[in-house]
């Protein structure tokens, strides 16, 4: 018999609704206890998804409940804070969303933390499980397109942070999660510009290269390309494109196509819980880890830290405040 997990949830906002739907869809899941620090909209979630255990003290949950699995689901200023805490409690596995923190120096410390406690940390980057993005990365490795030479990825509205942070970690993802080696970019900041509680930027554009000379290309803001989390990818045989707006999810021109478009049959499709659940049973990372997260956070720093330093940026970054908050503080945006 399947051992079953308890889960608590941290965090009653609108983003958590799509964890609770993986929870109550995940047979080897029980939603245990929830926390928020508004009661009302606290009580309100446990009515909905039929969970007595009501905290608005998160560590005392935590104390007093049974929990394998927890959900951060608050405002990025807290996910640093509250993975860091929770990781000291016993649980198993950590789903925080995204952004991963608001600067390096918290992501290195949750990493730390999480690997102190022998708990499996993940940042829900959830668009690595749906299935264009995993058929685009199976067939850039198996070859389909030839040699990968470039990745564009396009993020239209929103910031780094919030929106363009999946946009980054799928270009990432496509292409294996190599490494980079350096990364250069510009943003721009009309007015003083906020995003759940953290600075933002209204336009960003960086281009970085992976270890192995691949060159990759993301544009985010109000004013880019048209598309969202729409990603290119270009080879010596062909190209793959994700997400084209107004067209498929995935679709492939090769010479074996003749040159046309074809969109073939994707694979099925895991959610993030599920996959926490084997990444724990089978002892191995998560597809979206933590460290995961934190090489998609470096980068997205990078390309503030160049703006900052008028230079290009070489990985690992040193700097483990929040370049844009440094910016800001000097007085510079």
């Amino acid at each position: 018999m399947d051992k079953t997990y308890n889960v608590a949830i941290i965090g009653c906002g609108g983003i958590s609704h799509m964890h609770a739907g993986w929870y109550v869809n995940e047979p080897r899941t029980t939603i245990a206890a929830i926390s928020d620090i508004d009661e009302e909209r606290l009580n309100a979630y446990g009515e909905r998804y039929e969970v007595e255990k009501k905290y608005t003290d998160f560590v005392n949950m935590l104390e007093t409940e049974d929990i394998d699995l927890v959900s951060i689901c608050t405002r990025p200023k807290h996910h640093a804070p509250l993975v860091i805490e929770t990781a000291k409690h016993g649980v198993k596995g950590i789903l925080s969303e995204k952004p991963m923190a608001e600067n390096l120096g918290q992501a290195r410390e949750m990493l730390e933390t999480c690997q102190q406690n022998g708990v499996k940390l993940a940042i829900d980057h959830q668009v690595r499980f749906s299935a264009p993005y995993q058929h685009a990365r199976q067939m850039i490795a198996d070859g389909a397109i030839g040699d990968v030479f470039r990745i564009h990825g396009i993020c239209g509205g929103g910031d780094l942070k919030d929106n363009a942070t999946h946009t980054v970690d799928l270009m990432l993802y496509v292409y294996g999660d190599r490494p980079v080696s350096w990364v250069i970019g510009q943003i721009e900041r009309i007015g003083t510009p906020t995003k759940y509680d953290l600075h933002s930027e209204d336009f960003a554009v960086g281009y970085f290269k992976f270890e192995d000379n691949v060159r990759g290309i993301i544009e985010s803001g109000n004013d880019t390309a048209p598309g969202y989390h729409h990603i290119y990818c270009y080879g010596t045989e062909g190209e793959i494109e994700l997400a084209a707006p107004g067209g498929p999810g995935f679709r492939i021109r090769t010479q074996e196509t003749g040159g046309e478009w074809m969109s073939p049959e994707l694979p099925s499709e895991v959610t993030p819980v599920h996959d926490m659940i084997d990444a724990i049973e089978e002892d191995r990372e998560h597809r979206s880890s933590g460290f995961q997260g934190y090489a998609t956070l470096e980068l997205l720093m990078a390309i503030y830290e160049s703006s900052r330093a008028r230079r290009r940026v070489q990985l690992p970054m040193e700097e483990m405040e929040s370049p844009l908050t440094l910016m800001i503080e000097d007085g510079w945006v």
